[in-house]
């Protein structure tokens, strides 16, 4: 999609060369710079394309040209998602099995501006296209909806979330926009807050204790569709030490019953399937893990005299992993402005939360 910044030179700025101003006042890198100079009117002074040797001097108008109107994702096939009537019927009729498998072509936006979109995943459906999911992924709704509005916009998806994972996924709208949300070092970095349930009771915490899982992840060698802990980096070879991620994440304990808990996460890393990880490593693995959740059920049958929570642990609703990435904040890439995103729950985590009251989360 088209876009442009521009800049007036006030009295109270040096005569400074315009590579110089647009790295100091704009925020562009070298190579951002590099790739403006040759796009159509990429980088003009007060209406006439310039070089960015030359000098400004106050009252002149700097713009440069970030996107052009042709940049688009024309490779992302129309979305398509393939489902037999009577596995629709079914849907349909289990409604916890709904936020599972998303049966609407509808985006669920969070937020939209010139730079970015923010939007609600459903469980169950991938990020990225790969594989059998060619052309059901959020990025071809995505490059659907651009198609709708006729925007020429590249879909950028700012991170990911896995297929089981519900939530708040961001979309940049041009290159630079992605770039700086993508940097760990820019004060643009996105912070997510997520939501999950896990298996086994623990304790509540006060409002301002968080306990922090510091374990190093690497891909399971006998199943490469999932991950494991390496403790102990010093027991690994040099050969595998390089394929292990430090992984860090933050918990804080909301609401606790015999047989579950909610919990709220922040990560210092994002590593595949770290939370699921490192959850499961505490022996708290999430409910609905096919991966990592142990067979608990029967260790933690609850007895039926004791006075449990309304939901136990053989009544819970969730029939995928029980993570929401629920709240997402960070600085605008283009404006003064912190942004603070919220995804409603979606059904399951409903179902489950009603049980606990108004304020409980």
């Amino acid at each position: 999609m088209e876009r442009y910044l521009e800049f007036r030179i006030d009295e109270q700025t040096a005569e400074i060369k315009i590579e110089a101003f647009l790295k100091k006042n704009a925020g562009l890198t070298k190579r951002q710079i590099s790739q403006a100079k040759f796009r159509l009117d990429g980088i003009t002074k007060n209406g006439i394309r310039c070089r960015v040797t030359e000098t400004t001097y106050p009252g002149d108008v700097i713009r440069v040209c970030l996107e052009e109107v042709q940049t688009a994702s024309a490779h992302l096939e129309n979305y398509n998602f393939k489902i037999d009537s009577k596995t629709q019927a079914g849907l349909h009729c289990d409604k916890a099995s709904i936020p599972v498998s998303e049966t609407s072509l509808s985006l669920d936006i969070v937020y939209e501006d010139t730079d970015i979109l923010a939007v609600n995943k459903p469980a169950g459906m991938v990020t990225h296209p790969t594989g059998i999911h060619y052309a059901d992924s959020l990025s071809n709704l995505v490059a659907d909806y651009f198609r709708e509005k006729n925007e020429s916009v590249c879909v950028r998806p700012v991170g990911r979330l896995d297929q089981e994972t519900s939530g708040i996924v961001i979309f940049a709208k041009n290159q630079v926009a992605a770039s700086r949300l993508q940097s760990v070092k820019s004060p643009c970095k996105i912070h997510k807050q997520y939501l999950a349930v896990v298996s086994g009771a623990l304790p509540v915490d006060a409002p301002d204790v968080w306990h922090t899982i510091n374990l190093p992840l690497i891909q399971d060698p006998e199943n490469h569709l999932k991950m494991k802990t390496a403790a102990d980096l010093s027991l690994h070879s040099s050969v595998l030490s390089g394929k292990i991620k430090t992984a860090v994440t933050h918990y804080h304990t909301l609401f606790t019953s015999q047989d579950w808990s909610l919990v709220t996460l922040k990560l210092d890393t994002g590593r595949t399937h770290q939370i699921r990880v490192h959850m499961s490593s505490t022996g708290h693995p999430l409910l609905g893990d096919s991966l990592y959740e142990k067979n608990i059920t029967e260790k933690q049958s609850p007895n039926k005299d004791a006075d449990i929570a309304p939901v136990s642990c053989l009544q819970h609703p969730f029939k995928r992993a029980a993570l929401h990435a629920w709240r997402v904040s960070f600085q605008h890439p283009f404006k003064d402005e912190f942004i603070s995103l919220e995804a409603p729950l979606p059904f399951d985590f409903r179902e489950l939360v009603s049980f606990l009251g108004p304020g409980s989360i």
